[in-house]
């Protein structure tokens, strides 16, 4: 009995223990589980913030690992505390080891729940180091705001945000969401919540055209458009701003209401001096036609004299001023058909090379007599190395720049007679001359005149312009010479230098390209003034004025030509069947009844293949083109002796 109750006592008291070792475990569950509470919680916690944070959402996602590997932890508590439950149900069976597995258990939650503790430690210095790096971003997104609003009030461009509105696929309106002081300045109101149709209908269709392309389509645009109902042009650059699948627009944008009318009137103006031109050109064209018709005849008459007055010498020095006179008016008007040429863009270039020894001694020798009587010496040291350019153009060139030269060469305070105001000698000196450059030759003309001030430079170079000549006198020039000869140089290629002192006279200068060839001929240009062996040839003569015809036949007659003449396209039609082949056709250009030298050339070429000659006074850009068009020798009036028997004998075969 009392063996029976001592084991009875021995169970009493392993039932207590058992008891109290449930009751222990039971308080262990609770507390895992409060921990698990408090783990879910700060895990929520962590979600919430991060869900109202989305943009620090790679912040986030470290922080989230962080919490899995918590989560994974905790697991591995509870996989433990299942253990520990295992080895309770096993208790019986190891009763013999109780205080050893309850001490080894003791550890083993000990140890759990310092683990514990270091977890929440850890989650709480997240969480914080989490809300100091929201609030530091919070802090540089007010700042960046605050930038970015400094700049938009502040800008002097406007801004529009702005979205569009479609029906299917068409833009059908623009809410507008936000605008900037500038905007609202250029607009002259205010257009944030509203839609552009609702401020004004009379909106361009090519706006919500614009705009519609930014926002579906993501198309930029730079340009400039008209918005009638704001009487303004706007120069802009709208593009897509947001998500992909909404349709916002921003839109950069200035007045230049104020710059389009800047270039209308000035356009305006182009036009109107471009209008101007060319009614300058065909006044010009008509004007200098009426005057050739008249010099032309005279001219002829005075060729023909010249083998008539034999050596009466009232008779030749009327003829000789007759022949000034007529040069005179020959001179102004070549200038006037060189411009138009030019103007034209008629001339070709024809570059060879050559020496220009021979032109420049020939020049000097045809203007050492003007020289002379203007009490001017004239000199000229010619270069020996050849040049490639057109020797034409250099010959008109240095031409003008020579007749200058002796029309203003003079000495300030001289008379004609080359003496100053004490009666000393004081002659002008002219020298035509040229040097090496390392480019090529450049020609220059040399004066001793009374200068060109420094601030008119520029304007002599333009037509009719003239200096110390406001009483337009004819024996100083016409104010076109130095315009022909920069045109003629930028022609070809190269410019026109002045040198210049007040007082002691001026420099002009051209450079052309040295010749391609060592090995050049001394002859430059073709000599004028030759008169060809026609005699017997037939020429049939179209001219409708009759004084010129009369002085043109009797011009042709005097080379042993045989004339036949008459008056109009019409009568030459009545002759031609009548005719006997002629060896040339030489016609005016403007005949009567608005029949041309065309006409003729072509009537006459219907029965015979002869070559023809046009002579024209028309100066007219198209005109002259025209007339070239014909595949015939061009003269200008008033013809030259000397150049007509130069064309009859190129165009003639021999």
């Amino acid at each position: 009995m009392g063996r029976s109750a001592s084991i009875r006592a021995e169970d009493g008291a392993r039932e207590s223990e058992r008891e109290s070792l449930r009751q222990r475990v039971a308080e262990l569950d609770r507390s895992l589980e409060q921990a698990l509470v408090t783990a879910e919680d700060a895990q929520e916690e962590a979600r919430l913030l991060a869900a109202d944070r989305l943009q620090f959402e790679e912040e986030m996602t470290a922080q989230r690992r962080e919490i899995a590997t918590l989560r994974e932890r905790l697991t591995a508590s509870e996989t433990h505390r299942a253990e520990l439950l295992d080895a309770l149900a096993d208790s019986d069976q190891r009763l013999n080891t109780l205080r050893q597995g309850e001490t080894h258990l003791s550890e083993e939650l000990q140890t759990s729940y310092e683990e514990l503790q270091v977890l929440t430690e850890e989650l709480e210095e997240a969480n914080a180091d989490l809300e100091q790096r929201v609030e530091e971003r919070t802090a540089q997104l007010a700042e960046s705001e605050r930038r970015f609003r400094t700049l938009f009030e502040a800008m002097d461009e406007g801004f529009l945000l702005a979205e569009v509105l479609f029906e299917g696929d068409r833009p059908a309106d623009v809410l507008y969401l936000e605008m900037n002081p500038a905007a609202q300045r250029m607009t002259g109101e205010d257009f944030v919540g509203r839609r552009l149709r609702e401020i004004s209908p009379a909106f361009e269709d090519h706006w919500y055209e614009v705009f519609g392309r930014a926002a579906r389509d993501g198309e930029s645009t730079r340009t400039e458009l008209y918005a009638g109902p704001l009487e303004k042009w706007i120069s802009f650059y709208v593009f897509k701003v947001g998500a992909p699948d909404q349709r916002r627009i921003a839109v950069i944008f200035r007045d230049v209401t104020e710059r389009k009318r800047t270039q209308e009137q000035l356009k305006r103006a182009k036009e109107t001096a471009e209008a101007a031109n060319r009614a300058k050109t065909k006044f010009l064209a008509a004007a200098s036609h009426d005057l050739r018709q008249p010099i032309q005849a005279a001219a002829l008459y005075a060729h023909v004299l010249l083998g008539s007055v034999g050596a009466d010498p009232v008779a030749q020095e009327s003829l000789n001023r007759l022949k000034a006179s007529i040069d005179s008016l020959n001179g102004m008007l070549s200038g006037l058909l060189d411009l138009s040429r030019l103007e034209a863009g008629v001339i070709e270039v024809s570059v060879t090379d050559f020496s220009p020894t021979a032109l420049m001694t020939r020049l000097a020798e045809e203007f050492r007599g003007v020289a002379e009587a203007s009490s001017i010496e004239l000199r000229c040291r010619p270069g020996r190395l050849a040049v490639c350019t057109d020797p034409h153009l250099l010959e008109r060139m240095l031409r003008n720049l020579l007749s200058n030269a002796i029309a203003h060469g003079r000495p300030k305070g001289t008379d004609a007679r080359g003496t100053d105001a004490k009666g000393k000698d004081a002659k002008g000196r002219v020298l035509l001359g040229c040097r090496h450059r390392a480019d090529g030759v450049e020609f220059q003309v040399w004066d001793n005149g009374p200068g060109i001030p420094e601030d008119a430079r520029g304007a002599i170079f333009e037509e009719f312009r003239q200096l110390n000549n406001p009483e337009r006198n004819g024996t100083q020039g016409f104010g076109l010479g130095l315009s022909i000869v920069s045109r003629i140089a930028h022609l070809l290629g190269t410019e026109v230098t002045l040198r210049s002192r007040v007082g002691a006279g001026s420099v002009f200068s051209v450079t052309v390209p040295y010749a391609r060839q060592t090995d050049t001929g001394a002859a430059a240009v073709p000599a004028v003034g030759r008169e060809p062996r026609l005699k017997g040839r037939t020429v049939l003569l179209v001219e409708d004025d009759e004084q010129v015809r009369r002085s043109m036949t009797m011009l042709l007659k005097r080379w042993g030509l045989r004339v036949v003449a008459v008056s109009s396209a019409g009568e030459l039609a009545a002759t031609l069947p009548s005719l006997r082949r002629p060896h040339v056709v030489l016609t005016d250009y403007r005949l009567p009844g608005g029949d041309s030298g065309r006409s003729v050339v072509e009537l006459v070429r219907q029965r015979w293949p002869v070559p023809g000659i046009i002579i024209t006074g028309d100066t007219a850009p198209e005109r002259l083109r025209e007339a070239m068009s014909l595949g015939c020798r061009l003269l200008h009036k008033p013809v030259l002796p000397a150049d007509l028997a130069g064309a009859l004998d190129e165009v003639l075969p021999s």
